[in-house]
């Protein structure tokens, strides 16, 4: 072989060793995972390492209520006997500010909080109760439109408003509500009207035979990409009513219409997914929560590239525990609730570990994405 073909071949190796090199050296999305612990902090974990890097302590005491912020900048806790809401700032580590709902005369209880989307308003659901001379008079729980900057309540109402009772959720550009309807469009709403301003066709028969495309509300890109939707979807044949189809569909969110349908085949019943950051990989459990048979609990992983079941499992678990997180290359997930620690599985659904910590877990595992 010539000398100047040589050279080029082993120029043209040394660059594709290279480019794979670089490539496998690119790291994928990172998160880590934020959640309460008791008896009054916020802890982020590695879920790299499985080490736990900072815990935050509360003002006001034990939480009652995790909510993370749309820009997921901060959390807001509900604290003081469900009376303040505390934010707390997720780049600095510390509580940044706190809200009082406390009001004379009544017991409050704050019991959910709805961000507004431009993070400016919150929507607060409170309990009330009247104290009076010889007893307590329970009255109608009230929805708060508060605004954070003047700290001041600018309405009360006994629900939420209508166009936004279907399960509201801010879209992705932070701007507007999206809310699912009674037949399963997506409308989206405009926070300072109210008003449903569009709407996603997802009940029209795509096809003839074609059964209406439900949105699990699961979004692959988690809110990153402002002017779409990468959504998981189930579908029921409109004949044989009990088999679903499952896949992924694309929604364009800048001419608000589905522009593309994938259908892997029939659904694997296996909703309560927790998907990857990297949006290609989820795990599901069943039969582990509150629910006992002689295999014991149902693991599985999927990819949600091709909707092929990747691995599945069988495993006993002490009660009330559940899949709770999976890590952001899908490499492994974990399983918790009820105690102080996290039993680790790999993708084959073999256990690794269990992580222990110095509190109980409680609620929602947030994972929050750097």
């Amino acid at each position: 072989m010539p000398r100047s073909a040589l050279a080029a071949l082993l120029l043209g190796l040394l660059c594709a060793c290279a480019s794979t090199a670089q490539e496998a050296a690119t790291p994928g999305p990172r998160a880590s995972f934020w959640f309460a612990t008791y008896p009054d902090f916020l802890t982020q974990f590695d879920p790299v390492t499985d080490q736990v890097l900072r815990k935050v302590k509360l003002r006001g005491g034990m939480f009652w209520d995790v909510e993370l912020a749309h820009d997921e900048r901060r959390m807001f806790v509900v604290t003081s006997q469900q009376t303040k809401i505390e934010v707390v700032d997720l780049q600095k580590g510390e509580v940044v500010d706190e809200h009082g709902f406390a009001e004379e005369g009544f017991v409050i209880r704050v019991r959910s909080l709805l961000e507004v989307p431009g993070g400016a308003k919150w929507y607060v659901r409170i309990d009330r109760v009247k104290r009076e001379i010889d007893r307590f008079s329970f009255e109608p729980s009230e929805w708060l439109l508060y605004d954070l900057a003047t700290r001041k309540v600018e309405k009360r109402q006994k629900e939420l408003p209508k166009a936004l009772r279907g399960g509201a959720r801010i879209s992705p550009d932070g701007r507007s509500w999206h809310v699912s309807t009674e037949d399963g469009d997506l409308a989206i709403v405009d926070p300072a009207t109210e008003k449903e301003t569009a709407r996603i066709d997802l009940h029209t028969p795509r096809f003839a035979g074609a059964g209406a495309l439900r949105f699990s509300g699961q979004d692959l890109l988690f809110g990153r990409d402002p002017v779409r939707y990468r959504a998981l979807f189930t579908s029921s044949d409109p004949i044989e009513k009990n088999r679903s189809t499952w896949g992924v569909m694309e929604i364009d969110l800048v001419s608000n219409r589905v522009a593309q349908v994938t259908e892997w085949g029939v659904d694997p019943g296996a909703w309560g997914l927790q998907i990857s950051a990297n949006g290609k990989r989820a795990a599901a459990m069943s039969g582990g929560f509150g629910e006992r048979s002689e295999r014991g609990a149902r693991l599985r992983v999927f990819d949600l590239e091709t909707g092929k079941r990747l691995a599945e499992a069988y495993e006993q678990f002490r009660p009330r525990r559940r899949l709770v997180a999976i890590a952001p290359d899908g490499s492994k997930f974990y399983v918790g609730v009820a105690g102080s620690d996290l039993e680790v599985f790999d993708a084959q659904c073999r256990r690794l570990k269990t992580v222990e910590f110095d509190g109980e877990i409680s609620g929602q595992i947030h994972v929050v994405h750097d």
